[in-house]
């Protein structure tokens, strides 16, 4: 078959509800034309959908990946052996069934230097993952595996009396936008841990992937693992009607390209450094939608933010604070301006930094806007406010750019460093 003739045939990813699914954004990656979003109510209208037989080849996701099986003529070892399919193609007049998760899993570990041969693996979760994970971990090596779920024999409170784990992999959604500051288990707990892999790749570094690099352990999430099960199912694809297929090497370009569109900028630093100026027009030379959280917090409360502080304190404002900057930062691909202070909030680095990359705008004191800042109404306490945050300034960032000339010099500089 022709490329152009493929280019009329339909792909797309089936599940019960997919709002924030990357599988179009992927698949376009690696050169399909035709993607689209297919949600189904029920097993009946998966049914009903199958037996359409509308699409040449579909990606299957939850709750859907066991109960599509009956629905094929056909699947293959693997996921007979896993009992899941993810991929489904149209194979002349048959519908074949593939997984390929497991060796999605497999790159992502390997990427990540986490070796399973010969290892003690806990695994959390019992769903259709898990069965990915177990499959993986066996044919791996690995000397034990055990599953850790709330009902289970092994559940979350007596976990830590298997004190030989060596490697953790997540399969729950435990720690997933928008409830990103969780963490499904104790890692501190385990004094023989290695190696960390978490299937949740939203947010790019989850609570559970940074408390482990914390620990010196190595850590990966999930989105490698995303994109090489997509390369895979895109491979079927072209395979069934004879067309060329992508190589491996495609799964880190294609992987940083959507880790590059959809982390955000986000802004820190004093007020009046020029945040906010700063951020709109960065936005629109990037093509984004600018957030500028104290505008987020002034419209939810319905008063200026001089007035919240002599209103309702400086307590009150944190809090509204916070909702405003985790708001933001659950989604992706903005440009996000911060107030100065919201960096003092354990919970709101995490947050920035989940998803983002943080670029300090730097101002000299002297020069800072006062008019309007319950906090640094005047030079001098800017000044002192300046050098009491400093040090939490320069540990959340990643990219520091000096504003003390022409706006347009301070934006390029972004450009240019977040492009590095």
């Amino acid at each position: 078959m022709s490329e152009a003739s493929s280019r009329k045939l339909k792909y797309c990813v089936i599940g019960k509800s997919l709002p924030h699914t990357l599988s179009p954004e992927i698949h376009m990656a690696f050169g399909r034309e035709v993607y689209d979003v297919c949600e189904f109510a029920d097993t009946d209208e998966l049914a009903a959908f199958v037996n359409g037989r509308e699409y040449a080849g579909y990606n299957v996701t939850i709750p859907y990946k066991r109960d599509v099986i009956p629905m094929l003529d056909e699947v293959s070892e693997e996921a007979a052996a896993i009992g899941a399919v993810n991929t489904v193609v149209t194979e002349g007049d048959r519908l074949v069934g593939y997984n390929t998760d497991v060796e999605g899993m497999r790159y992502a570990l390997r990427a990540a230097e986490i070796d399973l041969y010969g290892k003690n693996v806990l695994i959390l979760g019992s769903g259709g993952t898990c069965q990915t994970a177990k499959y993986v971990c066996h044919t791996g090596g690995a000397v034990s595996v055990n599953v850790v779920s709330r009902s289970g024999i092994i559940n979350y409170d007596n976990c830590y009396e298997l004190t030989d784990v060596q490697v953790v992999i997540n399969t729950t959604p435990v720690g997933m936008m928008p409830h990103a500051y969780e963490v499904p288990i104790d890692l501190d707990r385990f004094e023989r841990l290695e190696g960390v892999f978490d299937c949740v790749y939203n947010p790019l570094e989850t609570l559970l992937v940074k408390t482990a690099r914390k620990l010196g352990v190595k850590a990966a999430n999930g989105l490698l693992m995303l994109v090489e099960q997509a390369r895979l199912a895109h491979n079927l694809y072209q395979r069934a009607v004879g067309l060329p297929e992508c190589d491996e090497s495609m799964t880190v370009s294609v992987a940083a390209k959507v880790e590059r569109e959809r982390r955000n900028v986000v802004l820190v630093g004093m007020a009046g450094s020029g945040k906010s100026v700063i951020g709109k027009r960065l936005a629109k030379a990037m093509g984004r939608e600018f957030v500028d959280t104290d505008c987020e917090i002034e419209k939810s409360e319905g008063v200026s933010i001089p007035d919240i502080f002599g209103e309702n304190g400086e307590a009150y404002f944190r809090a509204a604070e916070s909702r405003a900057v985790e708001g933001a930062c659950t989604r992706l691909g903005l440009v996000i301006a911060t107030g100065g202070g919201a960096v003092l909030d354990e919970r709101n680095r995490f947050f920035m930094k989940a998803n983002g990359v943080c670029v300090l705008i730097y101002r000299n004191p002297e020069e800072l806007a006062t008019k309007g800042r319950p906090l640094s109404s005047d030079i001098e306490k800017a000044k002192r406010l300046y050098e009491q945050r400093k040090p939490i300034y320069e540990a959340v960032a990643d990219i520091t750019v000096f504003n003390n000339s022409d706006l347009d010099s301070a934006i390029q500089k972004v450009l240019s460093k977040i492009g590095e």
